[in-house]
């Protein structure tokens, strides 16, 4: 069932129901008023009965029966007894025996004064009339509401007609009224349908920006422009990969070209094995940091975590840095004694978090002329802080938001060994860990890298 038709009858069912319940209300409310008016008319009719009987004894009784049969009147045929005291029949308009009484009810009557009943179809009112002697009679009055049964039923009938072509014309509007709400939905549809992997810079048409459909348009042309990005990168990680995997394979296989070419002496051929065993080293680095990369990307929702000191995994990595590169100087200290020793603790995986820390300290000490790293720890009861400073060449402003992209090398890092994967690699662990990884930097003063992890 399409969203259209479920809208439709959705909409039929719900005004429906309240033109049930309103109709119904509107019927028992006409059918509680033509009663009540009845119930009045009778009792009026009886009182005036009453009253021309007792107070004008002078009317002949049977010229009133006449009068009374032949009165055009919407109580006609009205049926009214008036009785004594001693419960006799003192005036009839019919034959007594055609009306409902009993001693019950006309005791009923002269004790609560005034009663409503009903008797078979007939609508029945009882009531006490005095006259100017304060003698009491009861009166009984009955008749059948014809007319007001009649127009009561003309009501039900024209609203069984109003409710049934309400009802036909609500679900043809629903649809209609649901296709012209869902056109926008259908032509966005259209749209999407027409966008492939090469056309991903297409955008929706928003509409006027701001009911929900636009708002979807809107979501869905960022969602289009962070697709493109990631299409994008891809194909950047893809060409970048490429090429740095040639470079040293390419020197590989033209220095033994030139091995086989001539004869060499065990000091050349030496030489030569140097030079492969060089560019085989910038193979096995270059493939690690893909793989660490690749990793990281595989790892967002299986990174076990642990509670990790972060100054026991720097001076790891000191150690480490130091026992590769004995020329490199690494100073860590912390900017502020902590308060509490769990402040330097979070909640990490060892080998990533030594990755990251390797990378941004060796890049410092790589591009400092004085070869040294500065790193400070600061930490407050939310949050361990980690700076790496360095007084190298530094990056372009221009640059600072690319430097975390796959391969991506500053202009004047071209000189340095390197393959521009590591920043790309600590700015996805610290995303892994939930945490923030900003920059710094001033050509020829050096750059501030600064990692901030939270303890849980």
């Amino acid at each position: 069932m399409t969203i259209r038709t479920k809208i439709a009858l959705q909409f039929s069912v719900i005004v429906a129901a309240l033109l049930a319940v309103f109709s119904i209300g509107i019927y028992y409310l006409s059918e509680n008023y033509r009663q009540q008016e009845f119930y009045n008319s009778l009792r009026d009719r009886a009182v005036t009965t009453a009253r021309l009987l007792i107070k004008e004894p002078q009317i002949d009784k049977q010229l009133l029966k006449v009068i009374d049969k032949n009165t055009l009147s919407t109580l006609y045929p009205a049926q009214v007894l008036v009785f004594n005291d001693s419960n006799e029949v003192a005036y009839y308009n019919y034959e007594a025996d055609t009306i409902y009484y009993s001693p019950e009810l006309l005791n009923k009557i002269r004790s609560q004064r005034y009663i409503e009943t009903t008797f078979g179809s007939n609508q029945v009112v009882g009531t006490m009339y005095s006259d100017t002697l304060n003698k009491s009679y009861a009166v009984l009055a009955q008749a059948e509401d014809v007319y007001g049964k009649e127009k009561l039923m003309n009501i039900r009938e024209a609203m069984y007609t109003g409710y049934f072509s309400a009802i036909i014309l609500t679900i043809i509007l629903g649809f209609v009224f649901a296709g012209q709400s869902l056109k926008p939905i259908s032509k966005i549809n259209e749209e999407i349908s027409h966008i492939t992997a090469s056309s991903l810079r297409k955008k929706l048409d928003t509409g006027n920006n701001t009911d929900e459909i636009a708002i979807l348009a809107v979501n869905f042309n960022k969602m289009l422009s962070r697709l493109d990005s990631s299409f994008e990168l891809q194909k950047s990680f893809v060409s970048n990969a490429s090429h740095e995997l040639r470079t040293p394979l390419a020197a590989v296989k033209s220095e033994i070209q030139v091995a086989l070419q001539n004869e060499r002496t065990p000091e050349e051929y030496k030489t030569i094995l140097n030079s492969l065993l060089n560019d085989n080293q910038r193979l096995i680095k270059l493939t690690n940091s893909l793989l660490q990369l690749a990793k990281s990307e595989a790892q967002e929702n299986a990174v076990n975590l642990r509670p990790i000191r972060i100054d026991e995994i720097l001076f790891s990595v000191q150690d480490e840095i130091l026992h590769l590169n004995p020329d490199y100087k690494i100073q860590i200290d912390f900017e502020d004694i902590p308060e509490d020793i769990n402040w330097v603790t979070v909640n990490g995986k060892e080998a990533l978090l030594k990755t990251l820390f390797t990378n941004l300290i060796d890049n410092a000490c790589k591009y400092s002329k004085n070869q040294q790293a500065d790193v400070k720890i600061k930490a407050n009861n939310q949050n361990c802080l980690i700076s790496v400073s360095d007084t190298g060449i530094g990056i372009d402003k221009e640059e600072l938001e690319k430097v975390f992209e796959p391969f991506y090398r500053t202009k004047r890092a071209t000189s340095y060994k390197g393959s521009g994967i590591g920043l790309s690699i600590c700015k996805r662990i610290v995303d892994l860990h939930q945490g923030k990884l900003s920059i710094k930097s001033e050509v020829d003063v050096g750059s501030l890298f600064v990692v901030v992890l939270p303890h849980t």
